[in-house]
């Protein structure tokens, strides 16, 4: 059984602002240019659309329009803690598990986002854990901290 990735940050704002930021304003800090489904065809997905709710899905709407399941959540519990079935452009059964905690923290918020359930990818199991353990320094430690640190969004 492989080990879980698990990436814990601190962000200087509370709780239920960095927890609306992750999922209601992804688009802000998800780097479709690198980290989409047209990505991997040299291309800038258009958009990633995220239902936030228990069962709700995640979608990429491609560089042609067309739009791509990437999860969906199996647990959503604002401010504290959510849960996805991620299995981009996967069937559901390929599905890896990402849960993501956020936790009062002085002033800010600890994050982690622990992404484990390797083994569904059999023999590129290991290849897929390494993969994601370099892709989330990216995306959640630098993109998703970085849009924590600017200034609170208005309304």
């Amino acid at each position: 059984m492989l080990p879980p990735v698990i990436k814990t940050i601190t962000v200087p704002c509370p709780p239920e602002l960095a927890f609306s930021l992750f999922t209601t304003e992804i688009g802000l800090w998800w780097p479709l240019d690198k980290h989409s489904c047209a990505a991997m065809e040299g291309e800038t997905a258009q958009s990633l659309s995220v239902d936030c709710r228990n069962g709700g899905e995640f979608w990429e709407t491609d560089h042609n329009g067309k739009r791509i399941l990437w999860g969906s959540f199996t647990a959503f519990e604002p401010p504290a803690r959510l849960s996805i079935a991620w299995h981009i452009a996967r069937p559901p059964s390929e599905a890896t598990d990402v849960t993501v905690t956020f936790k009062p923290d002085g002033t800010g918020t600890k994050v982690t986002l622990t992404h484990s359930n390797w083994e569904v990818f059999g023999d590129s199991a290991q290849a897929m854990r390494d993969g994601y353990e370099n892709g989330w320094v990216h995306v959640f430690e630098t993109r998703f901290k970085d849009v924590c640190l600017r200034e609170p969004l208005e309304g």
